[in-house]
């Protein structure tokens, strides 16, 4: 929760010690603070402080009038959103709507920013995709990181069609503390490179491919059956999840080396 968040409700329950709420009060009065209600929706705002990563709007199924009430009362209490899954009408409305906003697009995936936020989440992940059917996926994942501050490397169409590529990918990841792969087709490519690195990584199934298995469950199966440990395998096109994965991740490492340091100064 927001430090602002915090000491708006101490101030409210210090308000219910002195008398002056009764309970039903003090409840409608944090609710309201925690969430932002629409005739048909109610959002999260207090999300990102609790779990670390931002409200993402899906897009798909959402008449254009929800929509864009949705993105007009985040904007009040955040300088960007994400939405993700829309539809080409949606974008033109949105575009016309929040015109005197940055807007940023990569595959299904809008950003609409007023301001710079002050994000801080540091470090670097590695995206690499198998062909580039999949970049639009993995150009979705990028941008949510790099809006959210993480340093992205990229390395596109590196599949085993062509046994080389992956290795030269993989060069390019030398300052990557994690990888995100994206891949369709038989969906080996997260495989491959898991048994040649230590890196963490999360493995992406894209919609690629032809015939039996060729919307993604081929290359779901693939990763899921993997023998090599430790790939963690999110759902087909779930370029959020991956998201949302890697910024956890850095966000531990983050704590393990602040963790670490406080140990050697008390080791002295």
């Amino acid at each position: 929760m927001s430090k602002e968040a915090e000491k708006t409700i101490k101030e409210i329950l210090k308000s219910y010690k002195s008398g002056e709420f009764n309970e039903e009060q003090v409840e409608e009065k944090i609710l309201k603070l925690i969430y932002k209600e629409g005739e048909s929706f109610l959002l999260d705002l207090e999300r990102e402080n609790r779990v670390g990563f931002p409200e993402v709007v899906l897009g798909e199924g959402k008449t254009l009038e929800h929509l864009i009430d949705i993105i007009e009362k985040i904007l009040e209490r955040k300088e960007i959103v994400f939405v993700s899954n829309v539809t080409q009408e949606q974008e033109t409305i949105i575009r016309e709507k929040f015109s005197n906003f940055e807007i940023k697009k990569a595959g299904r995936l809008i950003t609409i920013k007023k301001s710079n936020p002050n994000y801080k989440i540091s470090g670097t992940v590695g995206i690499i995709t198998a062909g580039t059917s999949d970049v639009p996926y993995a150009e979705e994942c990028a941008l949510i990181l790099e809006e959210l501050g993480v340093n992205v490397l990229k390395s596109y169409d590196a599949g085993v069609a062509g046994i080389h590529r992956p290795f030269l990918a993989l060069k390019r990841m030398k300052k990557a503390e994690l990888l995100i792969i994206f891949a369709g087709m038989e969906g080996v490519l997260p495989t491959l490179i898991a048994s040649l690195t230590d890196l963490p990584i999360i493995a992406v199934p894209t919609p690629i491919g032809y015939g039996f298995g060729g919307q993604g469950t081929g290359a779901l199966t693939t990763m899921l059956q993997t023998c090599v440990p430790g790939i963690l395998v999110v759902n087909i096109g779930n370029s959020i999840g991956a998201a949302a994965g890697a910024v956890r991740i850095l966000k531990a490492i983050r704590r393990n080396k602040i963790g670490e340091v406080r140990e050697d100064k008390k080791s002295y």
